[in-house]
């Protein structure tokens, strides 16, 4: 079996969600399954970064949401002669809805047919990063993406239902040019309909990322833990409101002033000067801000995993939380959240909004070493069908059945 991904990325684990994922899946389907695999990218990884092993690799960007860059067209006759050349039986495509059609037509153009799989790695329709105004004191202003924000921000009334149009129709055509297209959650079915306008489900199939490790925190180290609440993740608030999260522990300091907890915010991105400075405006005592880590030791430490997203596809934090015992405590803000979380069994969903209850469940689990036990018991056995073997082998079964 030949396989070829398509991401923005040359495959390596170190460029966030989507790369770890293709990084696992390949290593799999090379040394489990014994196939061949080629990587189509529009960008090559930083030296520092290690980039996982492929039988072969083209470079070319071949997204573009508006459809007027001049190279597309040259790199997708590239990439579909190098994917004929190479005889890949499935294309995977990890960027981009608008990919598929001008693929599948460049692919037809020169007579060779083969299978495309285009993966949505967000809840449907996020993937829509609209600009206000007020958006342009966050940038730096001769820079290309701050001039980039700029634009888009004083032009935000024409630029944001225009992006907003292209992407459902890039929806629409991923779905009629893919053979499938992977959801990370059978209750994004709908919205994928809702917000794309397609009628038919046919295509749509859930399919999860697998767990980013292969290792589980033995449940005889939950002994191990310290008293830290734990955040990892972009630091971006549009996202993940990271403020209510700061709010609330200003509150479980002033009803705990004699609490050892600490809370520890692990990760970068647009909004952690904001952060930081509301941090220091709230006088906030035990907050840490640890900058881009390895997340790891923070998870083999942690107690507890705050989350408080205004969206989230299928969180890899999340999961990656619960396979090391880290109990996750989070607003019910994402439909999958119940095919990751239990409330109180494996972790506590909390309503959203409700910064009230989520103060409250902190402070019950830091009073309840008997009760968060239990759940990260729970946490570490039940993320386990997340697993790699578990999700590669969902993968094998589907492509071998495309390939028939």
């Amino acid at each position: 079996m030949n396989i070829a991904f398509y991401a923005e990325w040359e495959i390596s684990p170190y460029t966030g969600g989507i790369g770890r994922v293709t990084s696992i899946l390949t290593d799999c389907f090379r040394h489990q399954y014994g196939w061949k695999v080629y990587a189509l990218f529009a960008k090559t990884v930083p030296p520092s970064f290690s980039k996982t092993e492929v039988d072969g690799q083209c470079q070319g960007r071949l997204h573009d949401r508006f459809g007027v860059r001049r190279d597309i067209g040259r790199n997708t006759r590239r990439a579909a002669e190098y994917i004929k050349e190479k005889r890949v039986d499935v294309v995977i495509v990890q960027t981009s809805m608008d990919v598929p059609m001008r693929l599948r037509d460049e692919l037809k153009r020169i007579g060779y047919d083969t299978k495309i799989i285009t993966c949505l790695h967000f809840a449907p329709g996020t993937d829509i990063f609209l600009n206000k105004l007020s958006d342009i004191k966050k940038v730096t202003p001769f820079s290309v993406n701050g001039i980039k924000t700029i634009l888009k921000s004083v032009f935000s009334i024409i630029y944001n239902p225009l992006i907003t149009q292209l992407t459902k129709q890039c929806y629409r055509r991923a779905y009629h040019f893919s053979d499938l297209v992977f959801l990370l959650s059978d209750s994004y079915k709908d919205t994928f309909c809702k917000f794309s306008g397609v009628r038919d489900k046919q295509k749509l199939m859930a399919m999860p990322n697998p767990l980013s490790f292969n290792s589980f925190l033995p449940e005889t180290e939950l002994n191990n833990k310290k008293p830290v609440a734990l955040v990892v993740g972009r630091m971006s608030e549009y996202e993940k409101r990271i403020s209510r999260i700061l709010s609330i522990w200003k509150n479980f300091e002033n009803r705990n002033p004699n609490s050892i907890w600490q809370l520890k915010i692990v990760g970068d991105g647009a909004s952690l000067s904001d952060y930081k400075k509301q941090s220091v405006e709230l006088g906030l005592k035990r907050c840490h801000f640890e900058g881009s880590q390895p997340p790891v030791p923070y998870y083999e430490e942690s107690s507890l995993f705050l989350m408080t997203s205004a969206f989230e596809g299928l969180p890899m934090t999340l999961l990656e939380a619960q396979q090391f015992g880290c109990v996750p405590i989070v607003m019910n803000a994402f439909s999958s959240l119940p095919e990751i979380v239990a409330d109180k069994k494996n972790g506590i969903i909390v309503e959203n909004n409700d910064e009230q209850l989520f103060l409250s469940a902190i402070e019950r689990f830091t009073a309840d070493k008997d009760e968060w036990e239990k759940l990260a018991s729970n946490a570490i056995k039940d993320c386990q069908h997340f697993s790699q073997d578990s999700i590669c082998t969902k993968w094998k079964q589907i492509i071998t059945d495309m390939a028939k």
